[in-house]
């Protein structure tokens, strides 16, 4: 197989809050050792998102002969893909997940230490005895977290309380009621396995006029962003989603270099995220007790506090860079007391690159309260000094809530740009004529910068389609393809530092049209599922549904469903295009002699099976350019293109005559029928009326010649 040396990464949708988070990592991992990205999403366009081990359905080798080894995350495929890629030399890195029996590397975050956290927390802080947990035990994350809050239960002498199962790891996974949750007495509080199982075991609880926190305290694991804007705001596990993926793509590194990588698994730190839903004040108001009593330490710990968790050097990276901004910060405050406030910007500016790390109200809320915190420490008895450090924290707390309110300004800008483009697409795709599907030029009303379009034909293989580039460079060819060479390399070397090549099958429900490639940047501020590349699969699938539903219906409205011919409305308009151009023409006007005693005494389905059989032999006497059609009845039309009356025209009409008049096997039946055939020449002025008008007669004429010579 040829190798480009690309890194790919299998994931169940490639965008979204979690898994795009984790590819946009990987993505940026691999750019640090000069590797591109192939990120190959394997649940269908428009599936919903459950999570289940992986898609039995996904085994396609998608860009093998691009990739050199794979980072695999949780969900995306079964084990027997793994022993695939194993058995094809494809090195792989697990990510939040484990395999059994495989020895494949492992990335994980530290589940146990982050439910260890929660449920000591419950315990410890609040005094909580009985507490539920609710979960899918069938994801081995999930166990190991329900495992550890068991874990924690039994060293504090507690007995689990209930369980209530989940059926995934989403909203949708949570089937229980309160009535289940309260049947044994209510518990002190409820873990939930996942942010997103907690999210909807909140709404169960407030149906049911059970208060959060006031009546029960509720966790989740995760740390989505919506967690922070509930209310009350979910307290939950941080999970250090950068620091897997970077760490995921170094192991995978070291093996194509050759190295022996153990299967680990490799832990990373979780961190706990106290909030109201636990029954901790909110961190507006309160930071926790530090028994630091240097307010210069103590402020660097409270800004280390909001960076997220990492490996061990670049955790400590992280610590000394929230040291020096605490240096920083309290230089410029202890200046700012002498009169000195040009130091403010240097501390605005680090206190900003921390904020940048965790753009969340959250981070903002505690760096805010961590700066008030050391200057009311500060031994300032002078009243004027007292007043000039308050302007100092102000200006300080002003400057963050304006670069924490512009990154918000510019979620929201963009996220009402992606409204914009998704309905501008949606009507372009579904509405517009003048957009060809199979022609990936629509993906310029996208931010994509190249596509490239494998159809699948009705023998199965796969078409590539013309593609197409925002920005001039290699032509990215059409022609056939096989799946391990999608997408083609023209379309990787369009791909710019920080672009990514996404793969995605285009498939809604039992429609599957091929696959859909194309060069963005990770989308990693909606939700899973609801990503660009994932909505141009599923729109390329139903418009190409909807062309060909149009097509069908046009084929039906102008062909006779019994013959399979054209129909009189589909005749006349042939007619008409005729008479536009300055070439001779006839029209034959055919009447079946005969016809009627073989409906009555044969029935309806032999004769139907007769009419369908004059069709066919007409067919058979076209030469190119004719146009055969059924007027009605046992009535056909038959328009001859290029000829004139004389030996030529005589002799199409005699072989087309003899044809339908030689006898037709129907089952056991031989039957007979003759026919009647007039003609109209096409003459400069006529209208399609009259020349079938003029048709009719002249094969009543025939008709009643032949009735003449009988007699």
């Amino acid at each position: 197989m040829r190798d480009a040396g690309a890194i790919g990464v299998l994931a169940p949708f490639v965008g979204g809050t979690y898994y795009g988070s984790l590819v946009a990592g990987v993505g940026a991992a691999a750019q640090s050792y000069g590797r591109r990205l192939i990120a190959i999403q394997t649940l269908d366009a428009a599936a919903e998102l459950a999570v289940n081990g992986g898609d039995p359905a996904f085994d396609a080798a998608v860009s093998w002969e691009h990739v050199s080894g794979f980072v695999v995350l949780a969900d995306a495929v079964r084990p027997d893909y793994l022993v695939r890629l194993a058995r094809a030399g494809k090195p792989v890195v697990l990510v939040g997940h484990t395999v059994d029996g495989l020895g494949l590397p492992a990335v994980l975050p530290d589940n146990s230490a982050g439910m260890r956290a929660v449920v000591t927390h419950l315990v410890r802080d609040h005094g909580c005895r009985r507490i539920a947990f609710t979960g899918n035990l069938a994801a081995t994350d999930i166990r190991e977290r329900y495992d550890a809050y068991a874990e924690v239960l039994d060293a504090y002498g507690l007995e689990p309380g209930v369980f209530l199962p989940a059926l995934n790891n989403v909203e949708s996974g949570i089937a229980w009621n309160a009535e289940e949750l309260l049947r044994h007495g209510r518990p002190d509080a409820l873990v939930a396995a996942t942010d997103r199982n907690a999210f909807t075991a909140l709404r169960v609880l407030a149906a049911a006029g059970v208060r959060c926190p006031d009546d029960i305290l509720l966790t989740g694991f995760d740390n989505l962003d919506e967690a922070s804007l509930l209310r009350p705001e979910l307290a939950t596990v941080r999970q250090p989603l950068e620091a897997m993926s970077h760490r995921a793509v170094d192991l995978l590194i070291g093996q194509l270099g050759g190295k022996d990588v153990p299967p680990g698994p490799y832990l990373l730190p979780t961190r706990f995220v106290a909030r109201s839903s636990c029954g901790c004040t909110s961190f507006a108001e309160r930071l926790p007790e530090l028994a630091e009593q240097d307010g210069r330490r103590r402020l660097g710990r409270r800004l280390a506090g909001v960076l997220p968790a990492a490996e061990a050097d670049a955790a400590a990276r992280g610590v000394q860079a929230a040291e020096h901004a605490a240096m920083v910060t309290a230089d410029a405050l202890l200046a700012a007391a002498t009169g000195d406030s040009s130091r403010i910007g240097l501390a605005v500016n680090e206190l900003q690159d921390l904020l940048a790390t965790g753009p969340t109200l959250e981070t903002l809320r505690v760096i805010s309260r961590a700066v008030q915190e050391y200057a009311d420490g500060l031994p300032i008895d002078d009243a004027p000094a007292a007043t000039r450090v308050g302007h100092g924290v102000q200006a300080v707390m002003s400057s963050l809530g304006r670069a924490h309110s512009r990154a918000q300004l510019a979620d929201k800008l963009h996220l009402r740009s992606l409204i914009s483009i998704n309905y501008t697409l949606s009507m372009a795709m579904l509405h517009r004529r003048d957009v060809e599907p199979r022609d990936p030029s629509w993906l310029g009303l996208t931010p994509a910068t190249a596509g490239s379009i494998a159809l699948r034909g009705p023998d199965g293989e796969l078409v590539r389609t013309p593609g197409w580039r925002r920005y001039p460079g290699t032509p990215i060819p059409a022609g056939p393809t096989t799946i391990a060479s999608f997408p083609p390399v023209e379309l990787l070397d369009a791909a710019e530092p920080g672009e990514t090549v996404f793969v995605v099958r285009a498939k809604v429900g039992d429609s599957d049209r091929g696959w859909l490639a194309l060069v963005d940047v990770v989308e990693n501020r909606v939700e899973d599922g609801r990503e660009m590349v994932n909505q141009c699969a599923a729109l390329l699938t139903v418009a190409l549904d909807l062309r060909d539903h149009e097509e069908q219906l046009l084929r039906e409205a102008q062909s006779d469903r019994l013959t399979g011919l054209p129909n009189r409305s589909s005749f006349v308009a042939a007619l008409e295009d005729q008479l536009t151009y300055d070439r001779p023409a006839v029209v034959l006007f055919l009447d079946l002699d005969g016809f009627k005693h073989v409906n009555d005494s044969l029935g309806h389905h032999t004769g139907d099976r007769l009419l369908a059989g004059v069709a066919d032999r007409l067919r058979q006497c076209l030469r190119a350019g004719d146009l055969a059609a059924r007027f009605g009845g046992d009535e056909f039309l038959v328009l001859l293109d290029d000829i004139a009356p004389g030996p030529e025209l005589d002799e199409v009409v005699g072989r087309i005559h003899d044809t339908i008049c030689a006898p037709y096997v129907l089952g056991e039946q031989v039957v007979r029928v003759g026919v009647s055939i007039g003609s109209a020449v096409c003459v400069a002025g006529a209208t399609a009326q009259h020349l079938l008008h003029e048709a009719d007669l002249s094969m009543y004429d025939v008709k009643a010649a032949r009735r003449t010579t009988a007699a």
